[in-house]
């Protein structure tokens, strides 16, 4: 593990925080290169038009709140830590969040980020969605370099040791590398929306099947984890906190998506949706001649 990258002086540079930092900004860099493309393939007055300075505010302020539910909802779950040492709970570059926390938190302001600026929230929520895995990807190698969220014991021959979480100073037996499965299936999710997104289909279909495929991404891992948010919260079904949420998520992603399809018009990058006049200048329309500036007055 390297949890501390170097030092500048004193300060020390964690690892977990560079890697967050880092798979924000490629996120964000995805998001505003989709943006400004957009501007150009798609016609006045599609909701897929935004402006990139409008997702970066969602991007940036999205960030700083969902800062804040990850670590929020963390601390909630494994209060026991904390109790005795309450000021540890703002010492995020430890390590401690949880993603859904950081999902809750980050939509619900963009959400009300949206209403404010007359922007279509599911539209927006796409763009969202197709730079968030990416985000997600890398900032998963921040947890493995910090040695935290990892597997159970493993006899596999790629099982990874790590600090102890309740003694640092002991490594634990080989044991699952749970951050880098999760970093390749949310590579795979990245390449599976970027081919979806080309198809015809309503605004929102993008967020709320990332929402389902990740609700089954982390059902699919939880089994393996120890750890913080692996205590069984519903000890008889052998159920923790984070696969009852994930579950909910894949069941609510799944809905939705039959929802969107069913009551929403679906149109192809390029296109308005019917429901919208096509408000465009055909190009043939366009004139080509120069344009003569002529100043009354002025011989």
């Amino acid at each position: 593990m390297h949890p501390i990258l170097f030092h500048i002086g004193s300060f020390v540079v964690h690892s977990y925080g560079v890697l967050i930092v880092l798979g924000f900004s490629v996120g964000l860099w995805y998001a505003l290169r989709h943006c400004r493309l957009s501007l150009i393939s798609e016609p006045e007055g599609s909701p897929r038009r935004i402006h990139p300075d409008r997702i970066f505010d969602i991007g940036f302020y999205g960030l700083l709140w969902g800062l804040v539910g990850a670590r929020f909802f963390f601390v909630a779950i494994d209060t026991g830590d904390y109790i005795h040492h309450p000021l540890e709970a703002f010492a995020i570059w430890e390590g401690g969040l949880t993603i859904q926390g950081a999902m809750l938190f980050g939509v619900l302001f963009m959400v009300w980020y949206c209403k404010k600026h007359k922007l279509v929230t599911l539209a927006a929520a796409d763009v969202v969605a197709m730079s968030f895995p990416l985000a997600y990807a890398i900032g998963r190698v921040g947890c493995l370099l910090n040695g935290c969220c990892y597997g159970a014991p493993t006899t596999l021959p790629w099982g990874v040791r790590f600090p102890d979480e309740n003694n640092p100073s002991i490594l634990t037996p080989p044991s699952q590398p749970i951050q880098v499965y999760d970093s390749i299936i949310n590579l795979f999710l990245f390449a599976w929306l970027y081919k979806w997104q080309q198809k015809k289909r309503p605004d929102g279909e993008l967020f709320w099947a990332y929402v389902a495929m990740y609700g089954v991404d982390r059902c699919l891992l939880e089994p393996l984890r120890i750890g913080g948010t692996s205590t069984y919260d519903i000890p008889s079904l052998h159920l923790t906190y984070t696969e009852i949420v994930s579950f909910l998520m894949f069941v609510a992603g799944v809905i939705s998506v039959k929802w969107l399809r069913k009551h929403r018009p679906s149109y192809s990058y390029g296109e308005l949706p019917p429901h919208l006049p096509d408000t465009s200048v055909p190009l043939t329309l366009v004139s080509t001649e120069p344009r003569v500036m002529v100043e009354e007055g002025r011989k």
